[in-house]
């Protein structure tokens, strides 16, 4: 397998354009011949110095935990790739298929793709492959609910707070579900046991006042929307980011401003309103 390897990298080598490329490629295959047992610091080394993900699996082709984590590399928004997280993924599930990571990953690719039913299927396989695994039962509410599917959206995030009672996340996309199937006492009442968890909180603070909106409520609704307001301009782009499930930096500026005015369109329904 060696010596293949050793044929095929210089193969590579000469069809390189760039020649730095060319020689770090001809040291790597006399490092085969001579220090095999380091292959794994070698493809570490490339994979560092070079980013090109085929040289450095062709070198250490057997490590799923090296292959994982150049994956990750192309979801975690510093080189975003979907379509080579995904492949990479999908070689890793066929290397080891009982690891419950790359299926949880693939599910969040296709949830940002819009393919719902390959989305919850990975997720599924994530939660039976380990059941305590807590962003699962998150993304698996999350797809449901966008999905319309009410009941499967309430399971999913009832199953993440009970994994992770203060995560402020979990008890605004429940209190999120809530308010889609038009239970807005049970949203208002998610949304403060979020905010009693994460005071300030702008996304929590937005769904309490439409809560609020829609019980009656105007002038408690216009206090809460006041402060989601205030809190939401102090918020960065990458504050957003860390809140949104699909890692892509080039939306996160976009996706702060749509906020922003969603805030600001709900709290102008409250306008008429005038505070004590």
């Amino acid at each position: 397998m060696a010596w293949n390897i050793i044929r095929r990298l210089f193969w590579y080598a000469r069809q390189c354009r760039f020649q730095k490329l060319g020689i770090v490629i001809l040291i790597v295959s006399i490092t085969f011949i001579t220090l095999l047992p380091y292959q794994k610091i070698t493809a570490q080394y490339i994979w560092e110095t070079t980013h090109n993900d085929r040289l450095a699996l062709l070198i250490n082709p057997l490590d799923t935990d090296f292959r994982l984590s150049i994956a990750d590399y192309y979801f975690s928004g510093q080189d975003y790739n979907l379509e080579k997280a995904k492949k990479l993924y999908h070689e890793v599930i066929r290397q080891n298929p009982r690891l419950h990571f790359p299926h949880y990953q693939l599910g969040r690719i296709y949830f940002i793709q819009g393919n719902f039913a390959l989305a919850i299927q990975s997720t599924r396989t994530a939660i039976e492959l380990s059941p305590d695994f807590k962003q699962a039962y998150y993304m698996y509410g999350l797809i449901s609910g966008f999905s319309g599917n009410t009941s499967e959206a309430l399971y999913g995030f009832k199953e993440f707070i009970k994994r992770d009672d203060f995560n402020w996340a979990g008890y605004n996309d429940l209190a999120w579900v809530y308010f889609q199937a038009g239970d807005f006492q049970n949203a208002l009442t998610t949304s403060e046991a979020g905010l009693s968890r994460a005071a300030g909180n702008p996304w929590l603070l937005n769904m309490r006042g439409l809560a609020l909106i829609n019980l009656g409520q105007y002038v408690q609704a216009r206090t809460s929307l006041l402060e989601a307001q205030q809190k939401s301009s102090q918020l960065t782009p990458e504050d957003w980011g860390k809140a949104y499930p699909g890692n892509n930096p080039l939306i996160y500026a976009a996706g702060l401003r749509k906020m922003q005015e969603a805030i600001d369109y709900n709290l102008s329904l409250t306008h008429s309103v005038t505070l004590p």
